[in-house]
Protein backbone atom coordinates (compact mmCIF):
# COMPACT_ATOMS: atom_id res chain seq x y z
CA UNK A 1 0.00 0.00 0.00
CA UNK A 2 2.82 2.80 1.21
CA UNK A 3 4.83 1.70 -1.85
CA UNK A 4 1.61 2.50 -4.43
CA UNK A 5 1.66 5.48 -2.56
CA UNK A 6 4.93 6.73 -3.37
CA UNK A 7 5.16 5.55 -6.81
CA UNK A 8 1.69 7.09 -7.63
CA UNK A 9 3.10 11.00 -6.05
CA UNK A 10 6.41 10.33 -8.02
CA UNK A 11 4.55 9.93 -11.33
CA UNK A 12 2.54 12.48 -10.49
CA UNK A 13 5.95 14.83 -9.83
CA UNK A 14 7.17 13.46 -13.63
CA UNK A 15 3.40 15.06 -14.86
CA UNK A 16 4.04 18.59 -13.19
CA UNK A 17 8.12 18.63 -14.54
CA UNK A 18 6.62 17.79 -18.30
CA UNK A 19 3.91 20.36 -18.26
CA UNK A 20 5.83 22.94 -16.66
CA UNK A 21 8.20 22.30 -18.77
CA UNK A 22 5.95 22.87 -21.94
CA UNK A 23 4.13 25.96 -20.72
CA UNK A 24 7.79 27.99 -19.76
CA UNK A 25 8.79 26.72 -23.22
CA UNK A 26 5.84 27.80 -25.49
CA UNK A 27 5.92 31.00 -23.26
CA UNK A 28 9.27 32.02 -23.83
CA UNK A 29 8.98 31.43 -27.17
CA UNK A 30 6.20 33.95 -27.47
CA UNK A 31 6.81 36.34 -25.27
CA UNK A 32 10.64 36.18 -26.65
CA UNK A 33 11.75 35.95 -22.95
CA UNK A 34 15.04 34.47 -22.67
CA UNK A 35 14.82 33.84 -18.75
CA UNK A 36 11.30 31.83 -19.74
CA UNK A 37 13.62 29.76 -21.93
CA UNK A 38 16.71 29.05 -19.68
CA UNK A 39 13.91 28.19 -17.24
CA UNK A 40 12.14 25.84 -19.20
CA UNK A 41 15.85 23.97 -20.19
CA UNK A 42 16.01 23.82 -16.00
CA UNK A 43 13.06 21.96 -16.46
CA UNK A 44 14.33 19.42 -18.08
CA UNK A 45 16.47 18.78 -15.21
CA UNK A 46 13.52 18.53 -13.03
CA UNK A 47 12.13 16.13 -14.92
CA UNK A 48 15.08 13.99 -15.37
CA UNK A 49 15.31 14.51 -11.59
CA UNK A 50 11.38 12.84 -11.35
CA UNK A 51 12.12 10.11 -13.21
CA UNK A 52 14.97 8.69 -11.27
CA UNK A 53 13.02 9.43 -7.92
CA UNK A 54 10.08 7.19 -9.92
CA UNK A 55 12.80 4.66 -11.01
CA UNK A 56 14.53 4.57 -7.73
CA UNK A 57 11.27 3.59 -5.05
CA UNK A 58 10.17 0.74 -8.01
CA UNK A 59 13.74 -0.41 -7.47
CA UNK A 60 13.92 0.04 -4.02
CA UNK A 61 10.77 -2.36 -3.37
CA UNK A 62 12.21 -4.82 -5.09
CA UNK A 63 12.95 -8.62 -3.46
CA UNK A 64 16.44 -10.21 -4.17
CA UNK A 65 18.24 -13.22 -2.54
CA UNK A 66 21.32 -11.29 -2.79
CA UNK A 67 20.12 -8.63 -0.79
CA UNK A 68 18.66 -9.87 2.43
CA UNK A 69 18.25 -6.48 3.92
CA UNK A 70 16.52 -5.01 1.18
CA UNK A 71 16.61 -2.59 -1.55
CA UNK A 72 15.68 0.06 0.33
CA UNK A 73 18.76 2.22 0.42
CA UNK A 74 18.06 3.16 -3.62
CA UNK A 75 15.92 5.77 -2.51
CA UNK A 76 18.64 7.46 -0.39
CA UNK A 77 21.07 7.28 -3.91
CA UNK A 78 17.97 8.91 -5.26
CA UNK A 79 17.94 11.99 -3.15
CA UNK A 80 21.65 12.16 -3.71
CA UNK A 81 20.85 12.54 -7.06
CA UNK A 82 18.36 15.24 -6.83
CA UNK A 83 20.35 16.92 -4.45
CA UNK A 84 22.52 17.27 -7.11
CA UNK A 85 19.91 18.20 -9.44
CA UNK A 86 19.43 20.96 -7.18
CA UNK A 87 22.90 22.15 -7.14
CA UNK A 88 22.34 21.88 -10.89
CA UNK A 89 19.28 23.99 -10.66
CA UNK A 90 20.97 27.22 -8.18
CA UNK A 91 24.50 26.74 -10.70
CA UNK A 92 21.53 27.05 -13.98
CA UNK A 93 19.99 30.19 -12.22
CA UNK A 94 23.08 31.99 -11.24
CA UNK A 95 25.03 31.53 -14.71
CA UNK A 96 21.96 33.07 -16.31
CA UNK A 97 20.78 35.62 -14.30
CA UNK A 98 24.40 37.27 -12.90
CA UNK A 99 26.41 36.18 -15.56
CA UNK A 100 24.31 35.90 -18.54
CA UNK A 101 23.69 39.88 -19.21
CA UNK A 102 19.76 40.06 -19.63
CA UNK A 103 19.64 42.09 -22.60
CA UNK A 104 16.46 40.56 -23.61
CA UNK A 105 13.02 42.33 -24.80
CA UNK A 106 9.70 41.32 -23.57
CA UNK A 107 7.41 41.24 -26.71
CA UNK A 108 4.38 40.07 -25.05
CA UNK A 109 4.43 40.98 -20.90
CA UNK A 110 0.98 39.23 -20.15
CA UNK A 111 1.82 35.76 -21.58
CA UNK A 112 5.08 36.00 -19.75
CA UNK A 113 3.56 36.71 -16.54
CA UNK A 114 0.78 34.38 -16.86
CA UNK A 115 3.17 31.31 -17.50
CA UNK A 116 5.25 32.32 -14.38
CA UNK A 117 2.30 32.77 -11.41
CA UNK A 118 0.43 29.27 -12.71
CA UNK A 119 4.23 28.28 -12.10
CA UNK A 120 4.41 29.91 -8.86
CA UNK A 121 0.99 27.99 -7.60
CA UNK A 122 1.56 24.35 -9.46
CA UNK A 123 5.18 24.39 -7.93
CA UNK A 124 4.03 25.53 -4.33
CA UNK A 125 0.86 23.32 -4.33
CA UNK A 126 2.20 20.14 -5.52
CA UNK A 127 5.78 21.00 -3.48
CA UNK A 128 3.70 21.43 -0.25
CA UNK A 129 0.95 18.06 -0.77
CA UNK A 130 4.39 16.26 -1.61
CA UNK A 131 6.61 17.40 1.34
CA UNK A 132 3.46 16.04 3.45
CA UNK A 133 3.49 12.87 2.11
CA UNK A 134 6.76 11.95 1.86
CA UNK A 135 7.10 12.67 5.90
CA UNK A 136 3.68 10.40 6.34
CA UNK A 137 4.95 7.86 4.01
CA UNK A 138 8.67 8.42 5.42
CA UNK A 139 10.17 8.68 2.13
CA UNK A 140 13.56 10.30 1.46
CA UNK A 141 12.94 10.60 -2.22
CA UNK A 142 9.98 12.22 -1.96
CA UNK A 143 10.67 14.73 0.45
CA UNK A 144 14.11 15.48 -1.31
CA UNK A 145 11.76 15.80 -4.84
CA UNK A 146 9.50 17.78 -2.81
CA UNK A 147 12.54 20.68 -2.49
CA UNK A 148 13.35 20.09 -6.07
CA UNK A 149 9.96 21.13 -7.15
CA UNK A 150 10.43 24.13 -4.74
CA UNK A 151 13.47 25.19 -6.24
CA UNK A 152 11.66 25.68 -9.23
CA UNK A 153 9.13 28.19 -7.68
CA UNK A 154 12.51 29.97 -6.67
CA UNK A 155 13.79 30.24 -10.20
CA UNK A 156 9.96 31.41 -11.14
CA UNK A 157 10.23 34.07 -8.29
CA UNK A 158 13.71 35.31 -10.34
CA UNK A 159 12.27 35.20 -13.67
CA UNK A 160 9.34 37.23 -12.51
CA UNK A 161 12.00 39.50 -11.18
CA UNK A 162 13.65 39.61 -13.90
CA UNK A 163 10.72 40.35 -16.79
CA UNK A 164 9.67 43.06 -14.20
CA UNK A 165 13.07 44.76 -13.17
CA UNK A 166 13.67 44.55 -17.35
CA UNK A 167 10.53 45.99 -18.11
CA UNK A 168 10.72 48.85 -15.84
CA UNK A 169 14.48 49.42 -16.07
CA UNK A 170 15.58 47.97 -13.39
CA UNK A 171 18.15 45.22 -14.14
CA UNK A 172 19.99 45.14 -11.05
CA UNK A 173 17.03 44.25 -8.92
CA UNK A 174 16.91 40.89 -9.99
CA UNK A 175 20.69 40.57 -9.51
CA UNK A 176 19.89 40.79 -5.90
CA UNK A 177 16.92 38.29 -5.96
CA UNK A 178 19.25 35.80 -7.58
CA UNK A 179 21.60 35.88 -5.19
CA UNK A 180 19.00 35.29 -2.55
CA UNK A 181 17.50 32.46 -4.13
CA UNK A 182 20.80 31.02 -5.41
CA UNK A 183 21.64 30.72 -1.65
CA UNK A 184 18.10 28.79 -0.50
CA UNK A 185 18.76 26.57 -3.22
CA UNK A 186 21.98 25.19 -2.30
CA UNK A 187 21.12 25.20 1.46
CA UNK A 188 17.90 23.00 0.42
CA UNK A 189 20.44 21.10 -1.52
CA UNK A 190 23.13 20.42 0.99
CA UNK A 191 20.61 19.47 3.59
CA UNK A 192 19.18 16.03 1.44
CA UNK A 193 22.77 15.39 0.81
CA UNK A 194 23.84 15.57 3.96
CA UNK A 195 20.74 13.18 5.15
CA UNK A 196 21.29 10.89 2.47
CA UNK A 197 24.92 10.27 2.96
CA UNK A 198 24.05 9.70 6.76
CA UNK A 199 21.74 7.12 5.82
CA UNK A 200 24.31 5.22 3.47
CA UNK A 201 26.82 5.21 6.20
CA UNK A 202 24.73 3.69 8.33
CA UNK A 203 24.59 6.99 10.98
CA UNK A 204 22.63 6.22 13.90
CA UNK A 205 18.24 6.71 13.89
CA UNK A 206 17.28 9.76 15.79
CA UNK A 207 17.34 9.82 19.48
CA UNK A 208 13.74 9.94 19.49
CA UNK A 209 12.95 7.00 18.45
CA UNK A 210 15.71 5.07 20.14
CA UNK A 211 13.92 6.71 23.31
CA UNK A 212 10.58 5.30 22.37
CA UNK A 213 11.94 1.91 21.78
CA UNK A 214 13.73 1.98 25.60
CA UNK A 215 10.45 3.26 26.76
CA UNK A 216 8.82 0.52 25.33
CA UNK A 217 11.16 -2.65 26.67
CA UNK A 218 11.15 -1.12 29.82
CA UNK A 219 7.31 -1.77 29.67
CA UNK A 220 7.84 -5.04 29.94
CA UNK A 221 8.54 -6.04 34.05
CA UNK A 222 11.17 -9.19 32.43
CA UNK A 223 13.28 -6.40 31.40
CA UNK A 224 15.85 -5.81 33.82
CA UNK A 225 18.14 -3.62 31.72
CA UNK A 226 19.35 -2.51 28.36
CA UNK A 227 22.78 -3.49 27.59
CA UNK A 228 22.71 -1.69 24.11
CA UNK A 229 20.51 -0.35 21.76
CA UNK A 230 21.41 1.03 18.02
CA UNK A 231 19.31 1.78 14.86
CA UNK A 232 20.01 3.22 11.19
CA UNK A 233 17.62 3.91 8.00
CA UNK A 234 17.23 2.49 4.71
CA UNK A 235 15.43 4.38 2.41
CA UNK A 236 11.69 4.74 4.20
CA UNK A 237 12.56 1.82 7.20
CA UNK A 238 14.00 1.78 10.03
CA UNK A 239 16.37 -1.44 11.77
CA UNK A 240 16.55 -1.58 15.20
CA UNK A 241 19.16 -3.69 17.18
CA UNK A 242 19.89 -4.02 20.96
CA UNK A 243 21.19 -6.30 23.86
CA UNK A 244 18.67 -6.59 26.76
CA UNK A 245 19.09 -8.04 29.88
CA UNK A 246 15.64 -10.33 30.32
CA UNK A 247 15.12 -11.78 34.05
CA UNK A 248 13.39 -15.52 33.52
CA UNK A 249 13.72 -18.69 33.99
CA UNK A 250 14.72 -20.27 30.73
CA UNK A 251 15.69 -19.77 26.58
CA UNK A 252 12.53 -20.53 25.51
CA UNK A 253 10.56 -18.07 27.97
CA UNK A 254 13.28 -15.39 26.78
CA UNK A 255 12.42 -15.79 23.53
CA UNK A 256 8.66 -15.53 23.82
CA UNK A 257 9.09 -12.18 25.85
CA UNK A 258 11.86 -11.07 23.13
CA UNK A 259 9.25 -11.81 20.07
CA UNK A 260 6.18 -9.92 22.07
CA UNK A 261 8.78 -6.50 22.77
CA UNK A 262 9.55 -7.01 19.04
CA UNK A 263 6.05 -6.87 18.05
CA UNK A 264 5.57 -4.15 20.15
CA UNK A 265 7.58 -2.02 18.74
CA UNK A 266 7.00 -2.41 15.33
CA UNK A 267 2.98 -1.88 15.90
CA UNK A 268 3.75 1.23 18.04
CA UNK A 269 7.06 3.03 16.05
CA UNK A 270 6.07 3.22 12.27
CA UNK A 271 8.40 2.22 9.56
CA UNK A 272 10.38 -0.28 11.61
CA UNK A 273 11.12 -2.88 9.09
CA UNK A 274 13.43 -5.59 11.33
CA UNK A 275 13.64 -5.38 15.12
CA UNK A 276 17.05 -7.47 16.09
CA UNK A 277 16.84 -8.10 20.19
CA UNK A 278 19.48 -10.44 21.68
CA UNK A 279 18.55 -11.73 25.67
CA UNK A 280 21.44 -11.76 27.45
CA UNK A 281 21.06 -13.42 30.87
CA UNK A 282 20.44 -11.54 33.87
CA UNK A 283 22.52 -11.84 37.22
CA UNK A 284 21.66 -9.05 39.42
CA UNK A 285 24.09 -7.86 41.75
CA UNK A 286 22.26 -7.43 44.26
CA UNK A 287 19.58 -9.61 46.00
CA UNK A 288 16.56 -8.26 48.65
CA UNK A 289 15.79 -11.71 50.26
CA UNK A 290 12.45 -11.84 52.53
CA UNK A 291 12.11 -14.73 54.87
CA UNK A 292 8.51 -14.51 56.88
CA UNK A 293 8.60 -14.85 60.23
CA UNK A 294 6.24 -15.60 63.85
CA UNK A 295 6.63 -13.74 66.99
CA UNK A 296 8.77 -16.39 67.94
CA UNK A 297 11.31 -15.35 65.03
CA UNK A 298 10.65 -18.38 63.26
CA UNK A 299 9.76 -19.02 59.91
CA UNK A 300 6.00 -18.77 60.07
CA UNK A 301 3.94 -21.75 57.89
CA UNK A 302 0.79 -19.51 56.66
CA UNK A 303 2.36 -16.71 54.58
CA UNK A 304 -0.10 -14.26 54.50
CA UNK A 305 -0.87 -14.17 58.18
CA UNK A 306 2.93 -14.53 59.31
CA UNK A 307 3.31 -11.10 62.10
CA UNK A 308 7.19 -9.96 60.61
CA UNK A 309 9.18 -10.02 57.44
CA UNK A 310 12.95 -10.16 57.97
CA UNK A 311 14.47 -8.37 54.58
CA UNK A 312 17.70 -8.27 53.74
CA UNK A 313 19.70 -6.62 50.88
CA UNK A 314 22.72 -8.96 49.77
CA UNK A 315 25.27 -7.86 47.73
CA UNK A 316 26.48 -11.14 45.90
CA UNK A 317 29.39 -9.98 44.35
CA UNK A 318 30.93 -8.61 47.80
CA UNK A 319 29.32 -11.63 49.58
CA UNK A 320 27.87 -9.34 52.40
CA UNK A 321 25.14 -8.32 54.01
CA UNK A 322 24.03 -5.11 53.18
CA UNK A 323 21.51 -4.21 55.39
CA UNK A 324 18.81 -6.39 57.42
CA UNK A 325 15.33 -4.71 58.53
CA UNK A 326 11.91 -6.27 60.29
CA UNK A 327 8.96 -5.26 58.95
CA UNK A 328 5.08 -6.01 60.60
CA UNK A 329 3.14 -7.55 58.54
CA UNK A 330 0.90 -4.97 56.78
CA UNK A 331 -1.77 -7.18 56.31
CA UNK A 332 -2.09 -9.96 58.56
CA UNK A 333 -5.74 -8.40 59.71
CA UNK A 334 -7.12 -8.08 56.39
CA UNK A 335 -9.73 -11.12 55.61
CA UNK A 336 -8.85 -11.80 52.26
CA UNK A 337 -5.94 -11.67 49.48
CA UNK A 338 -3.71 -11.51 52.52
CA UNK A 339 -0.75 -13.30 50.31
CA UNK A 340 -1.14 -11.02 47.52
CA UNK A 341 -1.42 -8.06 49.44
CA UNK A 342 1.95 -9.33 51.11
CA UNK A 343 3.44 -10.00 48.01
CA UNK A 344 3.00 -6.46 46.54
CA UNK A 345 3.93 -5.09 49.82
CA UNK A 346 7.01 -6.70 49.46
CA UNK A 347 7.66 -5.98 45.85
CA UNK A 348 7.27 -1.71 47.00
CA UNK A 349 9.92 -2.88 49.23
CA UNK A 350 12.81 -4.23 46.09
CA UNK A 351 12.21 -7.60 47.49
CA UNK A 352 13.39 -9.92 44.40
CA UNK A 353 12.62 -13.48 46.55
CA UNK A 354 10.99 -14.82 49.22
CA UNK A 355 12.46 -17.88 51.32
CA UNK A 356 9.72 -20.22 52.70
CA UNK A 357 9.58 -23.96 53.81
CA UNK A 358 6.74 -24.65 51.72
CA UNK A 359 5.39 -23.26 48.82
CA UNK A 360 1.97 -21.06 49.79
CA UNK A 361 -1.30 -23.11 49.72
CA UNK A 362 -3.10 -20.34 47.26
CA UNK A 363 -2.07 -20.38 43.47
CA UNK A 364 -3.32 -16.25 43.17
CA UNK A 365 -0.66 -15.78 45.64
CA UNK A 366 1.96 -17.48 43.29
CA UNK A 367 0.43 -16.03 40.37
CA UNK A 368 0.99 -12.65 42.00
CA UNK A 369 4.92 -13.19 42.96
CA UNK A 370 5.07 -14.21 38.92
CA UNK A 371 3.69 -10.95 37.81
CA UNK A 372 5.72 -9.17 40.00
CA UNK A 373 8.72 -10.71 39.34
CA UNK A 374 9.64 -11.97 42.83
CA UNK A 375 10.94 -15.27 42.92
CA UNK A 376 10.57 -18.16 44.99
CA UNK A 377 13.17 -20.56 47.59
CA UNK A 378 11.66 -23.35 49.28
CA UNK A 379 14.25 -24.38 51.98
CA UNK A 380 13.36 -27.21 54.34
CA UNK A 381 15.72 -26.43 57.01
CA UNK A 382 16.05 -22.54 57.79
CA UNK A 383 16.51 -22.25 61.90
CA UNK A 384 17.63 -19.28 62.97
CA UNK A 385 16.72 -16.54 60.02
CA UNK A 386 19.63 -14.66 61.00
CA UNK A 387 22.19 -17.46 60.82
CA UNK A 388 20.37 -18.54 57.50
CA UNK A 389 21.52 -15.26 56.09
CA UNK A 390 24.72 -15.17 57.30
CA UNK A 391 25.26 -18.81 55.73
CA UNK A 392 23.69 -17.65 52.34
CA UNK A 393 26.28 -14.99 51.85
CA UNK A 394 28.93 -17.54 51.30
CA UNK A 395 26.78 -20.41 50.14
CA UNK A 396 24.34 -18.56 47.60
CA UNK A 397 20.91 -19.27 47.18
CA UNK A 398 18.46 -20.45 43.86
CA UNK A 399 15.65 -18.47 43.52
CA UNK A 400 13.08 -20.06 41.11
CA UNK A 401 9.80 -18.95 39.19
CA UNK A 402 6.73 -19.04 41.43
CA UNK A 403 4.66 -20.55 38.64
CA UNK A 404 7.56 -23.97 38.70
CA UNK A 405 5.71 -24.57 42.18
CA UNK A 406 2.19 -24.34 40.95
CA UNK A 407 1.68 -28.29 40.57
CA UNK A 408 2.52 -28.99 44.68
CA UNK A 409 -0.35 -26.61 45.01
CA UNK A 410 -2.90 -28.27 46.12
CA UNK A 411 -5.80 -24.89 46.88
CA UNK A 412 -6.61 -23.84 49.65
CA UNK A 413 -7.00 -19.97 51.21
CA UNK A 414 -4.23 -17.80 52.05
Amino acid sequence: MIYKEKKKIALMSVFLNLTLFLIKLSAGLVSNSASLIADAIHSLSDLAAAISVYAGITIANMKSKNFPYGLYKVENIVAIISSFAIFLAGYEIAKHSLFGGMEERITNLLVALGAIVLTLILTLLFSLYEKKKGEELNSPSLIADAEHVKTDMFSAIVVLVGVIANYAGYPWIEKIAVAIVVLLIFHAGFEILLESLKVLLDASIDRETLEKVKSIMHEFPEVAGIKSISGRNSGSYKFIEAEVYVDCDSLEEAHKIIDAIEQQVKKEVPFVEKVIIHPEPYEPEKQVIAIPLDSEDKVCEGFGRCDFILVAVVDKKKKLIENAKLYVNPVKNIEKGRGIELVEFLKSKGVTCIILSKPPSHRGVLYAMAENRVKLAVVDEIGNPYDFLNDLVSKGLKCQSPLLFLREVMGGNE
